[in-house]
Formats: structure tokens, C-alpha cells, sequence
């Protein structure tokens, strides 16, 4: 391994760490500020897909560009030390925080980076001890780059949105303000405030700064910056020529006598708030040694209480280490979304459609007490043709697609029973099949139509997903594989690509929902469904022949036709035919795979 723990806390170490590719992630325990953060200083800080802090960073960014690091020099004497180049370096990761330590010309320097659990800001604290046996003079000098805008504008208008950018010049640091929002399809004024903020651990203000990159570069670069190269001088006060540029937190701090075995700290604030005065609040809780430290602590112990349920002892110290890190995975992607790590930039935020029932499951070993709400409400993203959104957004809407692109995968309908399932199984709660919400609906109201809006059980959610599924078939009469991830790359399979695979899961489920129905039987006898849902109940009715494909997608086209203007009547239908229903469609269609998808020479399923 290249890591080693050492507590059993999850705490881990990494000697050596720029001879591998590894990156952090650092959050509050909300998700409103979004980091992440390498040994060499690496990442980007951003509070969603609009507001950047910092520029966003790939995971090539994280490696490579200079402007994707929160970086620090430190000059002794003739020797300039930058702490995003390795320096005999160790990482120390931990429940969520990321420190790197460094030894260099007789200086240890250690860097520490988190995101207090309760406060969306990022602490940055720059820790250097003298360890030589005589007395030494540093002059420190912070860089990080400053964005201030959507990611979008990175290769969209990065310079016309640069021209929007207004700085402020406090005492302890710089306030990014552009005038606007630059947005061919609509411009908008601007409220929001990009920061950062630093002092001494003595609380003393930097000495000065160099507001601009073209200021902290001069003719320069960011390899060899003048600021740092040739000494020059900080501005002390916002110069007419500092607007329109593209802006840097780069703090020169006063000049140092470190004694021996003498140490130093400077501290950095950055953020992104809509509320000044609130900026200011927040740097006062942090702008000393002993506040950092109580932050960091109280962090430590939210993380490690969050992750204390459930517990497990493997009687092996490694093995419980990591798990703690597999634990807290479904958080982070509750939180980060799918788009908002170097390597997990899918997309423009939010979670996908498979996330968020997953998410259900993590929490009814957590916080079981969330997920019943976080269930029902998940119902709310399923339409009646069976198909559903595939993005929730941080505030909880649903959105069709990340790219604005209507597709159906065709595995979505199988996850929100297998997650009902598992919480009725282990809370008994088979009442909540009964509770009623809306299906989610893309299209713009019309006048009146918010007055009628039609609303079904979560059992009805249920049964439309899979049994719409089950007559949605190719001409192999498997069930459409259609935009799922794993098409060919051709993008042929929405016209003729089918999946045994997931056509051997709805059989499972269609069989498995009667269990839960056998359930429900012993508190009523029947169910309110949607009258055009008879359609596919086909054996209480007018029944389809299940081995003739074409009959299949007729009755499902019929059924389609109808739920595009419902009538809104819903009929009580009893539960012993709705199970005698699914049952001969599980038994079928399991049937039919096996029968037709086996390959004997090979010994496993087709596809």
C-alpha cells in the first residue's frame, strides 16, 4: 500500500506523495463549499457549477497548472522555497482534513487544508518551525489565483468576463465583486463575493498585495514570478488599473526573524458569500493559531461521530480503516454530486437518478430516520411512461437530463423497488406504498393544469417502472437496453440494443413485488390505480401474447397514447389480480432468457 494508517481513526500517511497521482476532497458537512486539494497544493474551491473561487481544475490541471494551486513561497536569504513543489513531503489525510509537511533549507513547513464542518469557508494555516542552529530570516508570500465565475467562462468569454471584475483591497485581504454575470442568453447583476483573507498568527495584516496576475507575474511568469523573483514591491492600496483583471490573493507578508527552533503561522480564509459583513464574522473565528486548532478538532469529531453508525471490527486495524473511507463515500456523492472531483466531472452538478436511491440505502444504516422522506420524495422523479429524470439538484428538483438531452437508461426503473424493498424489510413500513405523490412532468403547465395535477401511490410509481419495462422490448423480445452508459459508443443501441442482464433484474423484481404485496394484502384487499395502467395489466383484461414481440410494443403504444392526456380516474384493482398479473410476466420472461439467451458451449448468458 502506499498509504499507512495510523490510528483507527482513519488517519493515514503517504511518504513521498508526487510520485502518485492522488487528490482530496474537502466539504462541510452541508456541501455549500466544495474542494479539493492534492499534495503539490493542487485543485480548485467552488460552491457549485457557477461559482468558482478558483479556476475549475481537471485532473491534468491538478498535475500541471500553476493556476489550479494554492500556493506559498517562502524566501530565505538567496533560497526561495515554494511549497507546491515536493520537499521531502508527507501527507496526513484524515476525516476532513489534508495536511502536507515539508523539510527544506532547515525549515520544516507544514500546510494544512479544511472546510470546518459547520462553516463554508476553507482554512488554509502555513505552520514553519526553524530547525537549524542558528537564527533565520523569511519573507512569505501567499498565491492563490482567483476566478470569480461560472466554469463555463473558462473557454467561453474568459476574457470579456475578466473585463466584469472589481476588486477590493481590505486591510487583511482582497474581495472579488464582478459587476456582473456574463450570459449571452440573459446578462445578470452580481451579488456574490469571492475571498480570501489572511494574517499573522500574532493577528498582524499582511504587509501588502499583488492583487492582479499580471502585478504578481510582471515580466515574469508563474514558474518565475517578479513578485517573488525580483522582490517587488505589494500594493497597500487598490490602484485604478487593478479592475478588469484577472485577479490573485497573493499576500506578501512582513519579513520574519525565526530563532532557533522558532515557528511561525500564517493563516488564509477563502470563500464565497453573497453577505460582506457575514465575511467578516467568519474571519474573526479563525484568525488565530488557537481558533484554527478548535476548528479543526470540533471537524475531526463531527466526522468521526458521523461515521461511528453502524460500526464495524474486522479484528483486522487496516481492514476497519478503510472501511471508515468506504463509509463516507455515499456522503461525499451526496454532497460533490457527480461533478465536482478532478475525476468526476460529469456533468454540471447534481446527483444521477441511480445516486440518490443508493444514497436512500446508505441512510437507512446511518441516519434511518431521513430516509423515509428522502424515499417518498425520490418518487417524485418517475413519469408515467415509466421513464424518469436523471438529475436532482442540490436543492432537490429534478432536472431530465445534465446536457438538456431527454434519454432513458434502461436499468433506472429497477432501483427504486430494490431501495423500497429494503426499507419496508427492515422498518415494516408497508404504508408507505400507500402514500400518494405526483409523477415528474418536463413540460411547461398550462393555464390551470398546477389545479389537476395527478397524483398516484408509490406502489403505482412502482408497478408503472417495471411493468411499462417488461413490454418495452427489441426484436429479440429482451427488454431495450436504449441510452443506457454501456452502449456500444456507436450510439446505435437505443434503436436495437437489448440487455439480458437487466432483463433477468425486472423478472426478479416483477416476482418480488408480489412478496411485498402479499404484504399489503393483510391490511386491505385492494389498490387505487390509474385506469390507463390497466392497459398492462393485461391478464385482468385483454391479454397479450408474451412471445410475439410486436404484440408487446403494440399494447405498450396503446398505453403510451392514453397516459399523454389521462383522465385522471384512478379504479380500485384487487391485489390477489395485480399478483397473478406480475407473476405470469416474471415467470415468462425469465423463462424466455433462459431458454433462448443461454449459451451452452460457453456456460453463461448472452450479453
Amino acid at each position: 500500500m502506499i498509504y499507512k494508517f495510523i490510528d483507527d481513526k482513519g488517519t493515514f500517511v503517504v511518504r513521498d506523495p508526487s510520485k502518485y497521482s492522488l487528490y482530496f476532497p474537502l466539504t462541510d458537512k452541508d456541501g455549500r463549499l466544495l474542494s479539493s486539494i492534492s499534495p503539490n497544493l493542487g485543485g480548485d474551491i467552488k460552491s457549485d457549477n457557477e461559482h468558482f473561487l478558483t479556476p475549475p481544475a481537471t485532473i491534468e490541471d491538478v498535475r500541471n497548472n500553476l493556476l489550479c494551486r494554492r500556493d506559498f513561497f517562502i524566501k530565505a536569504g538567496n533560497v526561495i522555497i515554494r511549497l507546491s513543489y515536493p520537499h521531502d513531503d508527507v501527507v496526513e489525510a484524515g476525516f476532513l482534513y489534508h495536511k502536507v509537511t515539508k523539510k527544506a533549507h532547515g525549515l520544516e513547513i507544514e500546510v494544512l487544508n479544511f472546510i470546518p464542518f459547520d462553516t463554508a469557508v476553507e482554512v488554509m494555516r502555513v505552520r514553519v518551525t526553524n530547525k537549524r542552529n542558528k537564527d533565520i530570516d523569511i519573507t512569505p508570500t501567499s498565491f492563490i489565483p482567483l476566478y470569480g465565475r461560472s466554469e463555463k467562462n473558462i473557454r467561453d468569454h474568459r476574457h470579456v468576463s475578466s473585463l466584469l471584475n472589481r476588486l477590493d483591497l481590505d486591510k487583511y485581504g482582497i474581495f472579488l465583486k464582478p459587476t456582473m454575470i456574463f450570459d449571452e442568453r440573459g446578462h445578470t447583476g452580481n451579488r456574490t463575493n469571492y475571498f480570501v483573507l489572511g494574517c499573522e498568527d500574532n493577528g498582524k495584516a499582511p504587509a501588502g498585495q499583488f492583487p492582479t496576475l499580471g502585478m504578481f507575474c510582471g515580466e515574469g511568469d508563474l514558474i518565475f514570478p517578479d513578485a517573488i523573483e525580483k522582490d517587488v514591491k505589494p500594493a497597500s492600496k487598490k490602484l485604478p488599473g487593478f479592475d478588469g483583471k484577472e485577479a490573485s490573493a497573493a499576500f506578501r507578508f512582513n519579513r520574519k526573524r525565526l530563532r532557533k527552533g522558532g515557528k511561525v503561522e500564517y493563516i488564509l480564509i477563502m470563500g464565497i458569500d453573497d453577505d460582506r459583513k457575514n465575511i467578516g464574522r467568519i474571519f474573526k473565528n479563525f484568525n488565530s493559531p488557537s481558533k484554527v486548532e478548535k476548528a479543526l478538532k470540533a471537524t475531526k469529531r463531527y466526522w468521526q461521530r458521523y461515521l461511528s453508525r453502524p460500526g464495524f471490527d474486522f479484528n483486522d486495524g487496516d481492514f476497519n480503516n478503510w472501511l471508515l473511507w468506504v463509509k463516507i463515500q455515499p456522503t461525499l456523492r451526496k454532497l460533490f454530486g457527480n461533478s465536482f472531483l478532478p475525476h468526476f466531472d460529469y456533468g454540471k452538478g447534481g446527483r444521477g437518478w441511480r445516486d440518490i436511491w443508493q444514497d436512500a440505502l446508505t441512510l437507512l444504516l446511518t441516519e434511518p430516520e431521513k430516509a423515509r422522506d428522502l424515499i417518498f420524495n425520490s418518487f417524485r422523479g418517475i413519469r408515467l411512461d415509466g421513464s424518469n429524470a436523471t438529475v436532482i439538484t442540490k436543492d432537490g428538483r429534478f432536472i431530465a437530463d445534465r446536457n438538456r438531452i431527454s434519454r432513458v437508461w434502461m436499468d433506472h426503473g429497477i432501483w427504486p423497488y430494490l431501495t423500497t424493498r429494503f426499507y419496508i424489510k427492515k422498518t415494516g413500513d408497508v404504508d408507505l406504498l400507500l402514500r400518494e405523490c405526483e409523477y415528474f412532468n418536463d413540460q411547461k403547465p398550462g393555464p390551470g393544469d398546477l389545479k389537476n395535477i395527478y397524483k398516484g401511490s408509490v406502489l403505482e410509481h412502482i408497478l408503472v417502472q417495471n411493468v411499462v419495462r417488461f413490454f418495452n422490448v427489441g426484436e429479440h423480445n429482451i427488454i431495450r437496453l436504449e441510452n443506457a452508459d454501456w452502449n456500444d459508443g456507436l450510439d446505435m443501441a437505443p434503436e436495437r440494443g437489448e440487455s439480458v442482464a437487466f432483463s433477468f433484474m425486472y423478472a426478479h423484481n416483477l416476482r418480488d413485488i408480489c412478496s411485498i404485496l402479499e404484504k399489503l394484502k393483510k391490511k386491505r384487499k385492494s389498490v387505487k390505480l390509474l385506469e390507463e395502467f390497466l392497459f398492462l395489466l393485461d391478464s385482468l383484461n385483454a391479454s397479450v401474447d408474451y412471445d410475439d414481440y410486436k404484440e408487446k410494443q403494440g399494447r405498450l403504444d396503446e398505453y403510451l397514447r392514453a397516459v399523454r392526456n389521462i383522465s385522471g380516474r384512478a379504479v380500485e384493482v384487487e391485489i390477489d389480480g395485480i399478483i397473478k398479473d406480475l407473476r405470469k410476466k416474471s415467470d415468462h420472461l425469465s423463462a424466455w432468457l433462459r431458454e433462448k439467451e443461454w449459451l451452452p458451449g460457453a456456460g453463461f448468458f448472452n450479453g
